[in-house]
């Protein structure tokens, strides 16, 4: 028979409470350098006892190999003011040359305002036509006396008019670059034969037009700095060797907010608030600005222990480079930091860090380990692609090394590696497969 009853029970039980707070203490632990003084100032614009003071840094050069001096890396104030000479700028004054009449130039500034670094455009014409309020005949009229712009190709929408825009020269070589330029995917599969039928030409001609078509630019936007529309930015992080030899790991400072709390202000302004709100407002806000201090504070001193102990970890390969990378795993750097696996991957996720062999994301010094007859410990995976990349550059263009081919040489060296993994690896370096190499060099043979 069943019996129902209520009873009290006692327990004691620990949990996380995932408070505001807590997520913005994460959020700042994935932001770099540049990305936590943006915050910062965004917190400083809603709170009146934040500022914040971005130091100035002394104008140095990147750190080379060697001992480093101990200024503030800012390779920002190595660049020139030139504004008028952005990608826009000069997109913007070609607009205006070109097209002489105001309603022209307003639907060619939508056109450019849609411009994409590489000059392209490729957003819809009929989008733009119809965002506009226009007709699409005449958008289409307006695109085609921007594509008059210098360097040719600029206004192009797909990479087969971007060619044709820049094609110059007689008649005949014109229109034999036309025809190649139409059957670009016969020169990517290496069908010369197909390609001769197609131009009714000799191997000679042909070789001179597939060399006429390589000094085409499918990207002419990225010579007026169409590229610099990306940020430039400094590292996060330095490692050096000090003046004892031993290796250490900083800040960038030059990049760094300051956090100051007014507790001045502060004070004057709960003397002058009679309202119980206000009061709460000021209470909260001075709160705020002491614990975002805090944070960044922390932030800090949790970057430069994961950098400093990955620092210890890689020493062979800041010394001696990449074929030296030793395997390395979060949770190693964790139980050494103390921290949890989370943390390293939030404080590794988007931070830079200088070395003597170049600037590398902090997910750089972590991978996996391929198993050697050399070492317990094992390769690191990118010494294995670095490796991968060696003997792929220094392959016979005619004869390249097949995946098959490049494990059996791994394996005469040492790494128990398995030709998927090689196929992985090859692929995340972009580097094409052993036909498509052998596509590749056939092509040259005739240029």
């Amino acid at each position: 028979m069943l019996h129902l009853s209520m009873q009290t029970q006692i327990t004691q039980r620990q949990s996380l409470v995932f408070t505001p707070q807590l997520q913005q203490a994460i959020k700042l632990l994935l932001l770099n350098n540049f990305e936590l003084s943006s915050y910062a100032e965004k917190v400083a614009e809603e709170n009146p006892f934040v500022e914040v003071e971005t130091p100035k840094a002394v104008p140095r050069l990147a750190m080379g190999g060697g001992q480093a001096d101990h200024g503030d890396y800012d390779p920002i104030a190595h660049i020139a003011d030139t504004s008028d000479q952005s990608f826009q700028a000069q997109i913007f004054r070609q607009v205006e040359d070109i097209l002489p009449d105001a309603a022209s130039r307003a639907i060619g500034y939508a056109l450019a305002s849609h411009l994409e670094p590489t000059g392209w455009i490729t957003e819809p014409l009929d989008a733009i036509a119809d965002n506009m309020g226009v007709d699409w005949a005449r958008a289409e009229q307006v695109l085609m006396q921007l594509q008059k712009a210098e360097p040719a190709g600029l206004f192009a929408r797909n990479l087969t008019e971007c060619l044709k825009l820049q094609v110059r020269g007689p008649a005949v070589e014109a229109a034999r670059l036309h025809t190649l330029i139409d059957n670009l995917a016969l020169i990517q599969a290496g069908e010369l034969g197909a390609l001769r039928r197609k131009l009714n030409c000799t191997q000679e001609e042909l070789g001179q037009a597939l060399r006429q078509l390589r000094g085409l630019d499918p990207k002419p936007g990225l010579g007026l700095g169409g590229a610099d529309v990306m940020p430039v930015r400094a590292p996060d992080l330095r490692a050096y060797q000090d003046a004892s030899g031993d290796w250490v790991a900083e800040l960038n400072n030059a990049t760094l907010p300051v956090i100051k709390v007014d507790e001045t202000l502060g004070r004057r302004v709960r003397k002058l608030t009679m309202e119980d709100a206000d009061r709460e407002f000021v209470r909260t806000s001075l709160g705020t600005a002491r614990w975002l201090g805090r944070a960044i504070a922390q932030r800090n001193e949790t970057s430069i222990k994961v950098a400093a102990e990955i620092v210890r970890y890689q020493k062979a390969f800041l010394e001696n480079g990449m074929q030296y990378m030793r395997p390395l795993k979060l949770k190693a750097i964790a139980d050494a930091v103390g921290v949890h696996e989370s943390t390293i991957s939030r404080v590794t996720s988007s931070m830079m860090m200088q070395t003597p062999q170049g600037c590398f994301p902090l997910k750089v010094f972590f991978s996996t380990a391929i198993n050697t007859d050399q070492s317990d410990e094992g390769a690191s995976a990118r010494v294995v692609r670095e490796k991968i990349r060696e003997m792929v550059g220094g392959e016979t263009p005619t004869r390249p090394l097949s995946d098959d081919r490049i494990t059996q040489l791994l394996t005469g060296e040492g790494f128990r590696i398995a030709r998927r993994t090689v196929a992985k690896y090859r692929k995340m370096d972009r580097i094409p497969s052993s036909s498509e190499r052998r596509r590749h060099a056939k092509i040259a043979s005739v240029l």
